[in-house]
């Protein structure tokens, strides 16, 4: 019997969020009047429970935006951090009560209904469908199996890498010190591509035709996690890779979403608690530091994720702003080649913040790193300097419409039965992270981002051909 795709819940939202939603303006207006670490645990658990009604209301957006969800939950918990005191050595400030955590929960759930919204609603127009020429049995060689011997490869060669220069987790080496002096551009792309071969390998392993098909993905997936570990990734960079291979998995049979979640539950808490405590052994400097010096790194490391949404609110919140001079060059570094130097060379994105504050620990973090390592959580707080607290709202509605829509496709994809239909829609969301982690537009509308569209729209059209069916197969259907 052929496998049959649900279809994601286009149900509305239900109206106890907007009761959560005014629970959160309330607390706004009293981070505003009396800032406290309350407001900042407040702002903390209203998010949580915002996402949790939004999980329950539609599961199937919930788990395509959880990637999202992942980063803007770390990211609240950094600002608890941030406004019970820690010191943010990046920025040269110890953290105050302010109103940003309450703000920022507020800005953040904008965002994510507005991408719910905009899939429920496509979702209404055109649900999913099935193409019955993917799921023909036996399934064509490319497609059973090309996920599998591609990031195969992809684990192999990493393992070759580490083993030839050494993993940064087992010899102590700084992540990004190796990715700057010793990684190949093969290496950092293999690592750098983590959430896309993880929905590539995701869409394979949920169309498998046999049990040892499926097993070979779920395989591959861990020995590409495992070897990320190596190489020193982190906490949330591993848990986002998990999601993205979980999405398929979860959203072919949405009304089970829930009972899978709970299914689950236990193991995905092992899991959370196993890439915790590796977290945990890299900020001990592998082991070597005692229990107060790695509490005290981790908390700098945390503290790092929300500083610059923090010091905005602090030194440029305003109702309406309009830099134009900022808007320009963004503007310019959409044609300019490679653009990444033209963001370092005129202080654009995070390299703003530099310049603002330009503390000799931060400056230094970027020069050492060749830029390749910015702070994160760059969108919100670098569209609250350049157009005020009004021009951050278009921002963020704008960015959840594109959001929505990118994740959408996205899912069509996941659900066509063909892993490499994954790949460039996968490109475009991985791109539209870059976005809303470090806000440089060439990320997603750049000369280079559209280079890797091209490819990965060849890559897709060549393999389309290649397992075409005769033409009176393709005429079926399932919706």
């Amino acid at each position: 019997m052929l496998p049959r795709p649900g279809a994601l819940s286009a149900a509305k939202l239900p109206f106890d969020m907007l009761g959560i939603g005014m629970l959160m303006l309330a607390n706004c207006a009293l981070a505003v009047l009396w800032p406290s670490l309350l407001t900042s645990v407040a702002a903390f658990a209203l998010f949580v429970a915002m996402a949790w009604r939004l999980f329950l209301a539609s599961p199937g957006a919930t788990v395509l935006l959880l990637p999202f969800v992942i980063i803007y939950v770390s990211s609240l918990a950094s600002m608890i951090a941030i406004e019970g005191g820690a010191y943010m050595k990046e920025i040269g400030r110890r953290g105050v009560a302010s109103p940003a955590s309450a703000a920022f929960a507020v800005t953040v759930t904008l965002f994510l209904l507005t991408a719910a919204v905009v899939h429920l609603r496509q979702l209404q127009k055109r649900p999913f469908a099935m193409p019955l020429k993917y799921l023909l049995s036996p399934r064509p060689f490319v497609l059973a199996w090309g996920a599998v011997l591609i990031v195969g490869f992809v684990d192999l060669y990493l393992l070759m890498a580490g083993l030839r220069q050494g993993f940064p987790l087992l010899t102590g080496t700084d992540r990004f010190e190796f990715r700057r002096l010793s990684a190949d551009i093969l290496t950092l792309n293999f690592l750098n591509q983590k959430f896309l071969f993880s929905a590539f390998l995701g869409a394979g392993a949920t169309f498998a035709a046999s049990r040892q098909q499926r097993f070979w993905h779920h395989a591959v997936f861990l020995g590409y996690l495992l070897l990320s570990f190596l190489f020193g990734d982190k906490f949330f960079i591993i848990l986002v890779a998990a999601a993205f291979y979980a999405m398929p998995l979860l959203i072919k049979e949405p009304k089970h979403i829930v009972r899978l979640v709970r299914q689950h539950f236990l193991t995905a808490v092992a899991v959370v608690a196993c890439v915790f405590a590796v977290t945990v052994y890299i900020y001990s400097g592998y082991g070597t530091l005692s229990p107060e010096a790695t509490f005290l790194k981790v908390g700098d490391r945390v503290a790092g994720q929300g500083q610059l949404w923090h010091v905005a609110v602090q030194d440029a919140s305003r109702l309406v702003a309009f830099n134009v001079e900022t808007v320009r060059l963004n503007i310019e570094n959409l044609l300019a080649n490679p653009a990444s130097d033209f963001t370092f060379h005129h202080r654009l994105a995070a390299f703003y913040f530099v310049e603002r504050y330009a503390p000799s620990a931060m400056y230094e973090s970027f020069l050492n790193n060749a830029g390749m390592v910015t702070p994160t959580l760059v969108f919100e707080a670098y569209a609250l300097v350049t157009f005020g607290y009004l021009g951050l709202l278009f921002c963020v509605l704008a960015a959840g419409v594109l959001a929505g829509w990118a994740f959408t496709w996205l899912a069509r994809m996941l659900m066509s039965g063909n892993p490499f239909n994954v790949l460039l829609p996968a490109y475009v969301c991985l791109q539209v992270m870059s976005l809303m982690s470090q806000a440089t537009l060439y990320s997603v509308i750049g000369l280079s981002a559209f280079k890797a569209y091209g490819a990965f729209l060849v890559l897709q059209l060549v393999v389309g051909i290649l397992v075409r069916p005769p033409r009176a197969m393709q005429q079926g259907a399932i919706a």
